[in-house]
């Protein structure tokens, strides 16, 4: 799944923000039993520019139920700027 939020300067922090919540809601949307996303691995590549996440999959009872990768960036097109997530279920 991918999410894509357009952004201007001085706005990314509340960008960065809406496109967490929209991955929120596809999680708890595509898993009924989904607490909440626990951040397991960070990584940075290409310079910075790749922000990689490794997230658990939390139900009420604090068990790990399924993970999630989530890539991060920012792409410059059409003259405008966006944040893009792409999200993949790993289990």
């Amino acid at each position: 799944m991918q999410f894509r939020y357009a952004y201007t300067a001085g706005k990314e922090a509340v960008v960065r923000h809406s496109l967490e919540r929209s991955i929120s809601d596809y999680v708890k949307e595509t898993i009924p039993d989904a607490h909440r996303l626990y951040s397991k691995k960070t990584s940075y590549t290409n310079k910075g520019q790749v922000r990689q996440d490794w997230r658990n999959i939390i139900d009420k009872n604090g068990q790990e139920i399924n993970q999630i990768y989530i890539e991060m960036y920012k792409e410059l097109l059409d003259d405008a700027s966006y944040y893009v997530a792409d999200v993949e279920l790993t289990k």
